[in-house]
């Protein structure tokens, strides 16, 4: 009976808010960020269905709920937004289904399974985290194949060109040139029926992939944006000239090294260029990360591979909104765990986060990482946040090279 009263709670998204504010969402987005939507592919679908995208941007929920406006859906969202008093009334409101990220949670899957016999479309970034880079962050773990043919319903995906560009994760406000989001047909009843779940899970990746910075380079869009730069800091880390890490700061339009003074410039099209003749880059934040990747490639290699860094540690207590502090210590990541030696509660103490049992680290750009421990989740503020970057890329590597994904 729990269970049941638990699936039954969900709601449609509330009719008064929607078409009283997405249509003015819509407006803003045409007029400022000149996002239009081709929806011609999908014409003759109707509900129910399953809407995927690609999770580029901190804009995407509002891109896809103006994009597929005005059909309303259950956003499929993290367990953290709930964690946040504001933004569990308005998720409640909007019924956006929680679920705990990187495990398998059962309760989610009953409550979108309630939502598509209900006739509803349900929406999710199958991706899990924000583009680092503009190219799809995180993974599409293969769970994704199994819940379509579990909901047995048609798979729509949204592909949006320009999210990323607009407002990446780690700045802080949002640039004005262009985007684009198209809606196409993925699988059909037929399909999920026909299909195996490798196949079904090759046409969903190839549906939500994205590359902003490939779609730009062959465009060229201005965008308008009075600090371009300012936060790349924390997705870009290591100096290309120099090899220093750490050490690159912006202000503006400038990113510049503090050990060696290389320096770059981005323009209006967001790419960067040289500010002196022998200054040493790469044109855009996609080939300045690949730089950084190739790089930790060859670090990891050595069993020894070892981070390092002074921790704040927050958790989630029980009955409580946000995080709360616990304590202060260091925190290492080695190839096997992630592992906290400090203060919890008053009392020294090690905590220790096996690697195989650790997807990948989601992370707010200059705020913090998270490690999830079942349904528990570990939130570290490093000391020194630049450093955030090279421990999300480091999980995500020894995990491809180490461990089953």
């Amino acid at each position: 009976m729990k269970g049941k009263s638990t699936v039954s709670a969900v709601k449609n998204p509330n009719a008064l808010i929607y078409f009283c504010v997405v249509p003015l969402v819509k407006l803003y987005f045409s007029l400022f960020f000149r996002h239009s939507t081709d929806r011609s592919s999908i014409k003759d679908i109707s509900p129910p269905y399953l809407v995927i995208a690609g999770h580029g941007s901190w804009l995407d929920y509002l891109i896809t709920t103006v994009s597929m406006f005005p059909v309303r859906m259950n956003f499929v969202g993290a367990y953290n937004f709930f964690r946040d008093r504001l933004l569990k009334t308005v998720f409640t409101l909007m019924g956006v289904i929680p679920r705990y990220q990187f495990t398998s949670d059962t309760g989610s899957v009953r409550k979108m399974k309630y939502c598509v016999d209900k006739k509803r479309v349900v929406a999710l970034f199958p991706h899990g985290c924000l583009s680092n880079e503009g190219r799809p962050g995180g993974f599409a773990g293969t769970g994704v194949a199994k819940l379509v043919k579990f909901l047995n319903v048609p798979v729509v995906a949204l592909k949006t060109d320009g999210g990323y560009l607009t407002r990446p994760r780690w700045s802080k406000k949002p640039r004005f040139g262009r985007i684009y989001t198209k809606a196409v047909p993925v699988l059909s009843l037929d399909d999920i029926k026909n299909l195996t779940e490798k196949e079904i899970y090759g046409r969903i990746i190839k549906a939500i992939d994205f590359d902003d910075y490939k779609w730009q380079r062959e465009r060229m869009i201005p965008f308008r944006c009075k600090k371009p730069a300012e936060g790349v800091e924390h997705v870009l880390y290591k100096c290309p000239k120099c090899q220093s890490e750490f050490s690159l700061r912006t202000k503006g339009n400038r990113l510049y090294c503090l050990r060696c003074g290389n320096v770059v410039r981005m323009n209006r099209f967001l790419f960067f260029e040289p500010e002196t003749p022998d200054t040493v880059f790469f044109d855009g934040i996609d080939r300045w990360y690949d730089f950084q990747r190739q790089s930790l490639e060859k670090e990891i290699e050595d069993p020894a591979f070892e981070l390092c860094a002074k921790t704040e540690l927050k958790y989630a207590e029980p009955g409580k909104f946000g995080y709360q502090h616990q304590g202060y210590g260091e925190l290492r990541l080695i190839r096997d765990a992630i592992i906290y030696e400090g203060i919890i509660q008053k009392e020294s103490s090690r905590l220790v986060l096996p690697m195989k049992h650790i997807p990948m680290i989601p992370f707010a750009a200059d705020e913090y990482i998270e490690v999830a421990s079942g349904n528990e989740i570990h939130r570290f503020v490093l000391e020194d946040r630049r450093q955030m970057m090279k421990w999300v890329l480091s999980v995500r590597l020894i995990r491809d090279k180490f461990y089953e994904r």
